[in-house]
C-alpha cells in the first residue's frame, strides 16, 4: 500500500539573515555618532581629568602650606639682560629666616686691597747678562774662569790662540810703514818741485792718501777684533816697539805678567767680561777649536733680575705699566721681591692664552736665584681709595648676570641686579669684599649666609613656572 511521503518545516534561507545583520551595525554606527556629536555640542569638546583635577588641589594645599612665597618683578622694572632683578622672596615668618640661618652685611664703603695673582718665574735681567765668544776662529789656550766665580769687568775668561789676529797685526805694522814711506816720498818731491813734473807730485800725493786709508782699515780689523790701538802711540816707538806693542796688545798688563816671554804667540786674543758679574754657564776646555758662533761662557749681574709673569686674559685689562708687583716663592724663606711693571707683552701667547708682563727687581746679595717659579701679585687699587663693597659670599650667579639679595623686611628679601668692580681683601683677616657699581645702596643689608636658599626658592619657582 502505497503511503505518502513525510514532510518537515523548511527553515529561514541564510542570506536573509546576513543581510538583517548588516543593517543592524549600520543602524548602531549612527546612533553612536551622533551621542558623540551630542556630548561635544555640550561640553564644547573639553575633557576632564579626575586625575588633573586632584594634583592641582594638592598643589594649592601644598601652596598655602609652603615657607616662603615667590613673587616675579614688576613687568616696568624687569630688565631683558637680568630678567631675575626685583624678584621678591617672602617668607612666611621671622622663625623661617631664623631656620635657613640667613644673615645680613650693610653695603658699606671699603678699602679694599685689590690684587691679582698669577704664575710667575724670576730671569736674568737680559740686558745685563752675557754671552760671551772669541772673535776670531782659533784654538783655546787657556780657561781662566769656572761657574760660580765672581769677576770684574774686563777681566780675562779664556786665552785664544788665533792665526788671523797675527795676520791682522802684521798688516797693521805694514800699513804704519807704507804710511812713513809714503809721507817722506811726498815732501821730498814737494822739496823738488821746480825739478820733476807736476804729474808725480800728484801720484805721491794719491799714493800718501791710500796709505792712510789703508792704515785707518788695519786699525779697524783690530779693533773688530778686539784689541784697541792708537795710531800716534804707534807711530812715535821704533819699529821694535811697536812690534811689542802690538805682540800682546788687548791683554791687561797684570795678565801679560803671567804669560811667557819667550814662548808666547803673538796671535792671542783675550775673552773678557764685559761688566762685574759672576759665571753662570762655561761650555768650553782647553785644546778646544771654537769660532764666533759658539758660546763659551755666559756672565751676568745677578743684583738685579726680572720677574715674569702670566696673566690670564680676563684679567689683562686691569694691569698697567707702573703697577706694584711682589713675588713669592714657597721654596724660599726671605723677603718677597718687589718692583715696578716696566713692560708687557703684546700679543698673547697662542699656547698659554696668557699675557707675559715684566718687572725689573733689585737682587741685594744675590739671594734670589734666577729661573725660581712662584706666585705674582699685582696690587691694583690702593687701600687710600675705598669703595661701595660687598662680601664676596653674597653675589649669586644665573647665567651673566651677578645678583644679590637686599632685604627688604625681616621676612622679605629682592633680588637685586649688580656690576662688579675688583675683588679684594678687607682688615686684618683678609675676608673677600668685591666692588659693587650700582644696584644697590649704601646702608642697604644684603644676604650672605642663607642666600643661596633664598636663590634656590627663586629657581624652584621658575622651573614650575616653565613646566607650566
Amino acid at each position: 500500500m502505497n503511503q505518502p511521503p513525510t514532510t518537515f518545516p523548511t527553515a529561514p534561507p541564510f542570506g536573509l539573515i546576513a543581510s538583517l545583520s548588516r543593517h543592524l551595525a549600520a543602524a548602531l554606527t549612527v546612533l553612536a555618532f551622533a551621542a558623540l556629536a551630542f556630548w561635544g555640542f555640550r561640553t564644547e569638546w573639553k575633557f576632564s581629568n579626575p586625575f588633573a583635577a586632584k594634583a592641582e588641589e594638592a598643589g594649592k594645599q601644598k601652596t598655602d602650606t609652603a615657607d616662603s612665597d615667590v613673587v616675579p618683578p614688576p613687568k616696568d622694572s624687569a630688565h631683558a639682560a637680568c630678567p631675575l632683578d626685583r624678584t621678591q622672596v617672602r617668607l612666611k615668618s621671622k622663625e623661617v629666616a631664623s631656620l635657613m640661618g640667613l644673615q645680613t652685611v650693610a653695603v658699606q664703603m671699603q678699602p679694599l686691597q685689590a690684587t691679582i695673582t698669577a704664575p710667575a718665574e724670576l730671569s736674568y735681567d737680559e740686558t745685563r747678562l752675557a754671552k760671551l765668544s772669541s772673535r776670531a776662529p782659533g784654538t783655546v789656550v787657556r780657561v781662566e774662569k769656572e761657574v760660580g766665580n765672581t769677576i770684574r769687568a774686563g777681566e780675562v775668561v779664556a786665552l785664544i790662540d788665533a792665526a788671523e789676529v797675527g795676520k791682522t797685526k802684521a798688516e797693521f805694522l805694514k800699513a804704519i810703514s807704507q804710511l812713513d814711506l809714503q809721507r817722506q816720498t811726498f815732501e821730498n818731491l814737494k822739496l823738488a818741485a821746480g825739478a820733476i813734473p807736476q804729474q808725480k807730485i800728484k801720484e805721491a800725493e794719491s799714493a800718501l792718501r791710500n796709505a792712510r786709508v789703508r792704515l785707518q782699515a788695519s786699525r779697524q780689523a783690530l779693533v773688530n777684533l778686539g784689541l784697541s790701538v792708537e795710531i800716534k802711540e804707534v807711530q812715535k816707538l821704533a819699529p821694535d816697539q811697536q812690534d811689542e806693542l802690538l805682540r800682546f796688545a788687548g791683554l791687561p798688563k797684570e795678565y801679560v805678567k803671567s804669560l811667557d816671554a819667550d814662548t808666547a804667540s803673538s796671535n792671542l786674543i783675550p775673552v773678557v767680561a764685559p761688566f762685574a758679574g759672576v759665571v753662570v754657564e762655561r761650555r768650553v776646555v782647553v785644546g778646544e777649536v771654537v769660532d764666533s758662533s759658539k758660546t763659551i761662557f755666559q756672565v751676568g749681574d745677578l743684583s738685579q733680575l726680572w720677574i715674569l709673569a702670566d696673566i690670564r686674559t680676563e684679567d689683562a685689562d686691569l694691569v698697567a705699566v707702573g703697577q706694584r708687583l711682589t713675588f713669592e716663592s714657597d721654596g724660599h724663606k726671605g723677603e718677597p721681591l718687589s718692583g715696578e711693571i716696566s713692560w708687557m707683552s703684546t700679543a698673547v701667547d697662542i699656547r698659554t692664552r696668557t699675557l707675559r708682563v715684566r718687572a725689573v727687581v733689585e737682587n741685594p746679595k744675590a739671594h734670589w736665584r734666577a729661573n725660581t717659579f712662584g706666585a705674582a701679585r699685582i696690587r691694583l687699587r690702593d687701600e687710600k681709595d675705598p669703595v661701595m663693597a660687598v662680601p664676596v659670599e653674597a653675589l649669586q650667579r644665573d647665567g651673566d648676570c651677578w645678583y644679590v639679595f637686599v632685604r627688604v623686611d625681616p621676612t622679605t628679601f629682592e633680588m637685586r641686579s649688580v656690576q662688579l668692580g675688583m675683588r679684594g681683601a678687607v682688615g686684618a683677616r683678609k675676608e673677600a669684599w668685591v666692588e659693587v657699581r650700582g644696584g644697590v645702596e649704601l646702608g642697604q643689608h644684603v644676604a650672605t649666609v642663607g642666600a643661596f636658599a633664598l636663590k634656590s626658592e627663586v629657581l624652584k619657582d621658575k622651573l614650575g613656572g616653565d613646566a607650566d
